[in-house]
């Protein structure tokens, strides 16, 4: 008798269809996820910025101020724009801001959910007015030229030996000098009724103030301005000090002694 084996026949293995298979279902849902999140970042209306309001501008236009802030709102992404306010970089346009608007001291920008920007500008208020080649800038407490002005007489005139061409939005003079300067004008109005014309900058240590008398008082910013105006309050009391004032070339008050000239003597009088 011959034997027969027979062998079961071999069956391919049917593949399940790739949609069945969790792994595609999971990326699905987190492309579909990615697009809808790029889609609501960057081109959904309810993010897309409708208002920009400009708090606080008195000088500066709020044209200029809005164009600036829209064209960092404005993007291209691919083929398409975009003014979604979750893209808005607020201190890129703070920078901006500050750089190409030199009468702004400082600016606040805020986003207000979910289409509005808001921004709040400090203006530079002109502490006194420098004079340079043939024009008058508008200095601010910290001694920055942010802008040109005609002489007034509300202000301190401030001019300076050797000074540097003044570039406006950059320093004119230092700080601790113009605020010796300021303290020094505010005493005299105060303490005294002799009216300045203007404060010259001779060096670092020196300004001498002209009196629209025509003489000088010459003082350090850099030390203790009220000690040294309350030296020439004391001089100025003294009932010899009318006689000398017609003609009075400069009193100097840097010193531990008050030095007065007279413009016919040769020689330097001291006083304590």
């Amino acid at each position: 008798m011959v034997r027969c084996n027979y062998k079961k026949p071999h069956r391919a293995k049917r593949k399940k269809p790739f949609w069945t298979k969790p792994v595609f279902w999971r990326s699905l849902f987190l492309s579909v996820s990615g697009a809808a999140t790029v889609w609501l970042v960057c081109f959904s209306p309810v993010f897309e910025v409708k208002e920009i309001e400009i708090a606080g501008a008195e000088k500066i236009e709020e044209k200029e101020f809005v164009g600036i802030i829209e064209k960092e709102l404005n993007k291209k992404i691919g083929l398409f724009d975009s003014k979604s306010i979750l893209l808005f970089n607020l201190d890129q346009v703070k920078k901006e801001l500050l750089a190409r608007l030199p009468q702004a001291q400082d600016i606040k920008i805020e986003r207000e959910f979910p289409s509005k920007i808001i921004a709040s500008v400090r203006e530079r208020r002109a502490a006194a007015a420098f004079f340079s080649g043939d024009k008058f800038y508008s200095l601010d407490e910290t001694g920055i030229a942010f802008e040109e002005r005609a002489a007034d007489d509300d202000l301190i005139k401030i001019t300076a030996v050797n000074a540097v061409p003044v570039l406006i939005g950059e320093s004119a003079i230092e700080k601790e000098i113009l605020i010796g300067i300021l303290r020094a004008a505010s005493e005299m109005r105060a303490g005294s009724d002799i009216g300045l014309a203007e404060a010259i900058v001779a060096s670092p240590e020196r300004v001498n103030l002209r009196t629209k008398e025509g003489w000088y008082i010459y003082f350090n910013p850099r030390k203790d301005v009220e000690n040294q105006m309350t030296k020439l309050f004391a001089v100025l009391s003294e009932g010899s000090f009318k006689e000398k004032r017609p003609n009075l070339e400069y009193v100097d008050v840097r010193f531990t002694r008050v030095y007065l000239k007279e413009k016919d003597k040769q020689n330097e009088q001291s006083e304590q």
